[in-house]
């Protein structure tokens, strides 16, 4: 069955949010970010800009239109350096793991792409920042891979609350557990 060709931008629209993208303001990023994230031809452009941006609320909003585009070959590698950068911002940080979460079903479990991503999401299990192991939680429970359980396990006693999401990382490592054992449809990660 071939895939559905999503649409391209109208130019003028497209240029406008790779403009917003870079705005200060994240008021203006947000609706950039999304609307970037629908057109599959921006992905050169965004990872141009993503070479180039320093600010942590812009490059979270570019890993964000990052992440839809699903791309394991031109994104993987990049998504775990983001990852296990420890100078990158939290919120840029998180939005890398889900970036693997969501790119799991296309890679192959075992291959060595597969077992890179993994790595560094147990390694971001014992960041800092609980937004960085909530959202490692939910992309360790994308993976649907189960010998992943006990260190999803291990993390049900991480009730630290993390600002913004849905509950804790406790609740982040109940609900990627759920979805790997199969009792739910797809991983959860609520946002604000």
């Amino acid at each position: 069955m071939a895939t559905q060709q999503r649409p391209r931008l109208p130019p003028e629209q497209r240029d406008a949010a790779l403009a917003d993208l870079l705005a200060s303001e994240r008021t203006r990023i947000i609706p950039a970010a999304n609307l970037l994230a629908s057109d599959p031809s921006t992905l050169p452009r965004l990872l141009e800009l993503l070479a180039l941006e320093r600010r942590a609320d812009n490059r979270q909003g570019i890993l964000f239109a990052l992440t839809w585009h699903a791309e394991p070959d031109a994104l993987w590698d990049l998504m775990i350096r983001v990852l296990s950068d420890p100078t990158e911002g939290e919120k840029v940080r998180g939005q890398a793991s889900e970036g693997l979460a969501y790119m799991f079903p296309q890679v192959e479990v075992g291959s060595s792409r597969f077992e890179a991503g993994v790595q560094a999401l147990l390694a971001a299990l014992k960041d800092s920042s609980p937004e960085v192991r909530y959202c490692a939680l939910f992309a360790l429970g994308a993976t649907a891979h189960p010998p992943l359980v006990p260190a999803m396990e291990a993390m049900l006693v991480d009730e630290t609350p993390v600002p913004g999401w849905v509950g804790t990382v406790a609740t982040s490592a109940a609900n990627a557990l759920e979805h790997l054992k199969g009792k739910s449809a797809s991983p959860h990660c609520e946002g604000p």
